[in-house]
């Protein structure tokens, strides 16, 4: 399916993004700080505790199984960052696969690139800051041109470097999931939501009309077999971590790319910040993977794998205790437990509690079970309640009053701080529901969560807390001393 541009945004309806006529009342909406000064706000929190960075760089999967460079986590979506862009060619590290292939690592994320005798495959294109490097290094290659990209799938690490060999005037044959144009033009429409605030990027570098983007050329669902040089590629588009995912199987060279479906820890399936993962259809993925039986697996996170025996178990440890989480998440839907009850209750098999595949780098067993009961159910989450609950600002007042007023509530969050860190951050969160313009309020909570961040934590957890540390910066500077 070949489009344009053009007709890919007048498909989605997207032509005139960021110039909606709709005007959207604020009369009755809370003050809130805006992307922009929110991603300042972020940047001065972690200035001031400087032991959030470091309980953030605490793993060994810092870098995603990669290196590491904060100028290119926070610039992933900017084509002329000079520090991200000079990090991705500093610790660039580019390994050989066998004959004519090539697996390019690069701080939080990896490219691969293989070379037909009719040109050169490019799988993903990294965050924009890679993609001068990434023109750059396949001419060193080899002197094949660049015949096709195709894209694992929409996310800012993987397809946003496309530009510069746009820019550079390359014209390759460009392949993705028939989704990919719904999900990318959902990231443009949610410029400030999703890709600023969601992947604490700076608004001002991130893109707000589709022409911006780099569009494929071509869209497929389900399978596509393409010959190139006289090789086949299998192309496969399964939903998991995103609904336009793909992953490859080269037959020729025994070869599976999987894009993010395979992690070199418990995959990020569990992510509250993000739209839907599709936990089961990822094990699926996964297991599909395994049944090619592939010598070698490159993931776009995390080493290259190599070793049919070790491909065939990290696949399916993976797959095994996505199958589990899904299945008792059923269990206890089927059953009529409360979510609250099923979510908590979640846990791996014996055989791969602490299994060094599923470490929670980036999230937790209990994050995916919410993500499976979120896919099965609907909005409600089971509590009579909340199917039409008071403002969250009532229900705080309420709970303040009967705790004897602000002052009594206050002292027993700081008693919480002690003895139960969680509870003590749902009473900071009451407090500043109900009391968002009190000093004393705001800089309790900001103690609370800067008390909750340690090493160890699964970095996603980190990022919502600081998020939020970073609106109470905000408060703070707005009301003054």
């Amino acid at each position: 399916m070949k489009q344009t541009l053009k007709s890919w945004a007048a498909g989605l309806g997207l032509l005139a993004l960021g110039t909606s006529s709709v005007a959207v009342s604020e009369q009755s909406m809370p003050e809130a700080p805006s992307a922009g000064e929110l991603f300042q706000y972020t940047r001065a929190v972690v200035m001031q505790y400087p032991h959030i960075a470091q309980s953030m760089s605490s793993s060994k999967h810092d870098g995603f199984g990669g290196p590491s460079s904060r100028a290119i986590a926070h610039n992933m979506v900017s084509r002329d960052a000079e520090a991200a862009m000079t990090d991705a060619r500093t610790l660039l590290k580019i390994h050989e696969i066998g004959a004519k292939t090539w697996f390019l690592v690069m701080p939080w994320v990896n490219v691969v690139v293989m070379e037909t005798d009719e040109g050169l495959i490019l799988f993903d294109t990294g965050y924009a800051p890679a993609g001068p490097l990434l023109v750059e290094t396949l001419a060193k290659l080899s002197d094949k041109p660049l015949h096709t990209i195709v894209f694992t799938h929409h996310h800012i690490d993987h397809a946003y470097g496309a530009w510069a060999f746009e820019a550079a005037g390359f014209k390759p044959r460009i392949i993705a999931s028939d989704a990919f144009l719904r999900e990318m033009g959902l990231d443009v429409q949610l410029a400030d939501f999703a890709n600023a605030r969601m992947n604490n990027q700076n608004p001002s570098r991130v893109p707000r009309a589709l022409s911006d983007m780099v569009a494929p050329t071509e869209t497929f669902s389900g399978t596509k077999t393409m010959t190139l040089g006289g090789e086949v590629f299998v192309l496969h588009a399964a939903r998991g971590e995103t609904e336009d995912h793909v992953w490859i199987h080269v037959p020729e060279r025994n070869i599976v790319v999987s894009g993010d479906f395979h992690q070199p820890f418990l995959p990020n399936a569990g992510n509250g910040k993000r739209r839907q993962r599709h936990i089961d259809e990822w094990a699926q993925a996964l297991r599909a993977m395994a049944a090619t039986q592939p010598n070698t697996l490159l993931p776009m996170h995390g080493p290259a794998i190599e070793g049919a025996d070790l491909v065939q178990e990290k696949l399916n440890t993976v797959a095994s205790a996505f199958e589990s989480i899904v299945a008792q998440v059923t269990q206890g839907l089927n059953a009529g437990w409360s979510q609250d009850a099923i979510i908590h209750s979640v846990a791996l098999p014996p055989e791969l509690t602490n299994h060094p595949e599923l470490d929670p780098y980036y999230n937790t067993v209990t994050d995916l079970a919410k993500m499976a009961v979120r896919q099965y159910t609907g909005w409600w989450d089971g509590v009579p309640s909340h199917w039409q609950a008071p403002r969250a600002r009532t229900v705080a007042l309420a709970v303040i009053d009967a705790a004897g007023g602000l002052d009594a509530f206050l002292q027993k969050t700081r008693v919480m701080m002690v003895s139960d860190i969680a509870m003590a951050s749902q009473f900071a969160d009451w407090a500043v529901e109900a009391y968002p313009e009190n000093r004393v309020v705001l800089e309790l909570s900001m103690g609370v969560y800067a008390t909750r961040i340690v090493p160890g934590m699964p970095i996603n957890e980190i990022s919502v807390y600081l998020g939020h540390m970073a609106e109470l910066k905000w408060r703070m500077a707005r009301i003054g001393q």
